[in-house]
Order: C-alpha cells, then structure tokens, then sequence
C-alpha cells in the first residue's frame, strides 16, 4: 500500500516559535510520521535551518517571507509541495487561496484549514477587513475540503460564504500541564522569577487587542473589590495596550509576553481562575492551554467560547458580570469544574485525537 504523503503549509515553519497554526503544525506532522505518514511542513526564508528535518518531518523553506509577500510564499510553498508529490496539502490560512485552481489535479487534494475569522478584528481598517473577508470567500469558493476548528466557523461559511458541502470540523489541539501531577511549591514560582503563590491570583492570557475584551475584565475586576491579584499576561507593545495598562496597579500586574513554556505552564497550574475574553475566532489555543492545565474557565459568551468550554464554566457580556464573577469564584469551590474541564481537554482536544481525523480525512479525500 503506498504511504501517504502529507504536506502543511501556510505556517511560518517548524520548530514552532511563533504561533498557533506553528505550534499545530508541529504537533500533528510530527504525530503524522508516528503514524507512518510521510510529512513535509513548508516554513517560510526567516527560519534558520540547521537541518532538512524535524523529528522524522521533513522541512523545508521558502525564499519569501510570509508577512512581507504572503501570495509569493504561498505559490512557493504549493510548487515545493507538489515537487515532493505529497497527495494532501494543507493550506494554514487564505492567503493563498485563489492560487489553488492553478494547482489542483486529479493526483493530489489541496484542502484549506481558515483559521478564525481574522476580518472580524476590531484592529483592521475597514479596507483591510474587505481584503481578508474577500480572502475568507475566495477560499470557499475555490478549495475542495475546508477544515473548520470549530462548529462555529463552519456554520458562518455555512450562512455567510455560501459554501455547503465538503466542510469538515477538526479541531485544534492541546497538551496536558505536566504540573498538574505535581504539588507547586514557593520554590517553584522562584526558580521561574514569579513572585505569585498558588492559587491565589487569577490569571489572563491574551493578546492585548480589543476583541480580546481585556478591558471589560479590568474594568469589572476593579468594581469587584476582589482580594486577589490579577496577571495578565501579553505584550504590551500594541496601541490598544497603552489604553489596558492605564489600569496597573498592584493588584494589576502586566508581566508581558510569556515564552518560557514552562513558566507559562506553572502559571496557568497555580491560578485560581482564568479569565478568557476572546470573542472572534474558533477553538483558541490559550483557552485550550487552560482546560488542559485544568483551570476554572471564565469566558466571554460566545458560540466558540461556548462550543469549546460548554458547561464547565462561567461565561460574562459586560464588566458587571465580570464583576459578580470575581466574587462567585473566589467565595465557592469549583474543584468539580476544573475536574470535568480537564476530562474534556484530554477526551476531545488530544493532539493525538486531532492528527488521526487528520489521517481519516486524507486517506478519505485522495481515493
């Protein structure tokens, strides 16, 4: 039986040190090939390779840069795929979408995997929002298999893109804390420079962008009176930022972006709470990171916050409600969600589970 060859694309590159659609690229091509799947993932010319492979995956770069000429990376990345004949290519993103009728054959799928819907973005001018919406509606209209990560995404191509069949969920994926198995002590946090005990400060982890919805957290756990603090964790070197840190104290503490992972993984572990306000997009991978290091989830209210965490958390649409909230979690023991919250991370969003509809889909689409 001849072995399937899978390519991703669409992704800055592997090892992953910039993203989520990295970090997923990563996660499943290295999974693919310890399924017998042969795996090429294509990055993009600011990577610097000291080898053409990555854990059994073959890896590869383009001569473009993604984000300075996206349509002549994805072009490169599309004829390096095919030189390889890889008979699944996956498309990470739409930017290169009204390239894939060039490109397609009978001999290979090229399937498109969108992301969320980046046009909905409060930070985009509107001019720019028509581009990448007219990217969203290319893409339904020239790609063979699309792969939603949530419901939600695939219901809005469903109602708003006019795209109705060949639309496939699957979502993205996430590890387990490995602090979860131990007991956090003082010197944990000292090693890693935190100066945080456990359980006893809520946590945010964002992007500071206004559809993030930081604000209304700030906003509400300042009218709170809470007696915790709250970290939030994300660069501040955005325009809306300078608006959000108006708001530190010392009880708000804006550490910045972190990139220790396992900082960021003993952060999560000891949190009373984490507090998600992303309101655009599909199945995120920070709120996954948080059921997964099996923290009490309180999300924004909407159908992708509430596709994912379901009822197994709380959910606020202003700073008032945000602000009852601060008081329920930090007055009630809601060990029972944290445990039921960690059950569905690993039931339903195991990197494991996520490569093998992966395997499913392309042996499904190339017969």
């Amino acid at each position: 039986m001849k072995t399937l060859k899978f390519a991703i694309i669409g992704t800055r590159g592997i090892p992953a040190n910039y993203g989520g659609f990295e970090t997923f690229a990563e996660e499943v091509a290295v999974r693919l090939v310890k399924n017998n799947v042969e795996a090429i993932v294509i990055g993009d010319s600011s990577l610097d390779y000291s080898s053409d492979s990555y854990q059994g995956v073959n890896i590869l770069k383009t001569t473009c840069s993604k984000p300075k000429n996206p349509l002549g990376f994805y072009k490169e990345s599309l004829e390096k795929s095919i030189a390889w004949n890889a008979d699944f290519i996956l498309m990470c993103g739409v930017g290169g979408t009204m390239l894939i009728p060039l490109y397609s054959s009978k001999k290979r799928i090229i399937a498109v995997n969108p992301d969320g819907l980046g046009f909905k973005r409060d930070k985009y001018v509107w001019w720019k929002k028509v581009i990448f919406y007219s990217q969203y509606l290319v893409s339904s209209m020239f790609s063979k298999h699309l792969v939603c990560d949530s419901i939600g995404i695939e219901e809005y191509y469903q109602k708003h893109l006019f795209r109705k069949k060949n639309i496939h969920v699957i979502e993205y994926g996430t590890y387990l804390n490995p602090y979860l198995d131990n007991e956090i002590t003082e010197k944990d946090f000292l090693e890693k420079e935190l100066s945080f005990q456990t359980q006893q400060y809520h946590l945010v982890v964002s992007r500071l962008e206004p559809e993030n919805n930081v604000k209304m957290i700030l906003e509400g756990y300042i009218n709170s009176n809470s007696n915790l603090p709250l970290v939030i964790v994300g660069n501040t070197n955005t325009p809306h930022s300078e608006e959000l840190i108006k708001f530190k104290s010392d009880k708000i503490q804006f550490i910045g972006g972190v990139y220790d992972r396992e900082k960021l993984q003993l952060l999560r572990a000891g949190s009373l709470s984490y507090w998600h306000g992303h309101s655009v997009g599909g199945t995120n991978p920070s709120l996954l990171e948080a059921m997964g290091s099996a923290n009490l989830c309180v999300c924004h209210d909407n159908i992708f916050n509430k596709e994912v965490v379901r009822d197994n958390g709380f959910y606020f649409n202003s700073s008032n409600e945000v602000s009852k909230l601060f008081k329920v979690v930090e007055t009630t023991d809601y060990s029972h969600l944290k445990v039921s919250t960690l059950e569905r991370a690993k039931s339903q969003y195991s990197w494991d589970r996520i490569t093998n509809l992966y395997i499913d889909l392309a042996n499904k689409t190339i017969r």
